[in-house]
């Protein structure tokens, strides 16, 4: 069966609206298409998707993308048909640890990236910015001392990579290496310094991120939950639904609470929340409490309960 906000949002959405193009945000193009590039000697695609696992591990989070190699210029986290990637060149990543001489420089990379997607950099799919790419960059810098990495290891890609002077999209070197060094200042606690990554994940206490995906409760809501606000849907304006303190979405019938998606907190003073569902569709949600899809269409709206 559909999910319900699943279901939700198409009653809401044009019929024939456009797809989603593929938008990277980093330091790259979008590409018009990609294709999977099964020519990897990334040590081997098992080793990447393996720094891929510890760096999600090390936060605490569920993976909501797939790592993939492909024909791109060098990596990029983007939105393509609906679903999240993070793709990487395998030749710009060995490159890259040649040139350096550090395997971390690659994880960092790997990090960075997926930082684009567990910050929710990539539900707007507004492209980079300065801001975005150094939140990025200090999700990097975190979760490699996690790891084990020293500050160096964790801004040898960047030292390379970076340019000395900023853009309109991207920040000078020295401001990306800063945040680097705040994220990995961050982490705190009794790092490793210049080890080996280890083979197997590592867990770590937990800091909560920018834009953190829990797993919807599959229980009904209890009595014991309060409610700190109200959702309305358009498609459904009879039907009620909640906000619990523990930022379930619940869809009352009957005198039953059914959780139906979850909120969560986004870095964005313009649009501060997003709401998902276990089929990770996603809607933000407005400083004003205005709900819509990632193609701008408004589909609802969500308030602060009163009682």
């Amino acid at each position: 069966m559909k999910n319900l906000l699943f279901l939700l949002l198409n009653l809401c959405l044009v019929a024939g609206a456009s797809a989603q193009q593929t938008r990277p945000v980093g330091s790259h193009q979008a590409p018009a298409n990609w294709t999977p590039n099964t020519q990897t000697n990334f040590a081997s695609a098992s080793d990447a998707k393996l720094y891929a696992q510890q760096i999600v591990d090390v936060v605490g989070l569920k993976a909501n993308f797939e790592l993939m190699p492909a024909r791109v210029d060098n990596a990029a986290a983007v939105t393509y048909g609906g679903r999240r990637y993070v793709l990487y060149n395998p030749n710009f990543i060995n490159a890259l640890v040649q040139k350096t001489g550090n395997k971390w420089a690659a994880i960092s990379v790997l990090a960075h990236e997926i930082g684009h997607h567990l910050n929710g950099h990539t539900v707007t799919m507004n492209g980079s910015h300065p801001a975005t790419e150094l939140e990025a960059d200090e999700f990097s810098g975190f979760v490699l001392r996690k790891m084990g990495a020293s500050l160096t290891d964790a801004q040898a890609a960047m030292q390379l990579l970076a340019s000395q002077t900023a853009s309109r999209t991207h920040p000078a070197r020295q401001d990306r290496l800063a945040y680097i060094a705040k994220g990995w200042q961050n982490a705190g606690g009794n790092a490793m310094r210049d080890v080996a990554v280890q083979r197997t994940p590592q867990s770590a206490p937990v800091q909560e991120p920018v834009y953190q995906q829990a797993p919807i409760e599959r229980q009904p809501a209890t009595a014991s939950r309060s409610i700190i606000g109200t959702v309305r849907f358009d498609a459904s304006p009879n039907s009620r639904y909640f906000v619990t303190d523990n930022y379930q979405v619940v869809q009352v019938q009957n005198q039953v609470a059914k959780p139906v998606a979850k909120v969560a907190r986004m870095n964005d003073s313009r649009f501060p929340y997003v709401i998902y569902d276990e089929q990770n569709t996603k809607l933000i949600v407005s400083a004003t409490g205005a709900i819509y899809t990632t193609n701008g269409r408004q589909v609802g709206s969500m308030r602060a309960y009163n009682g």
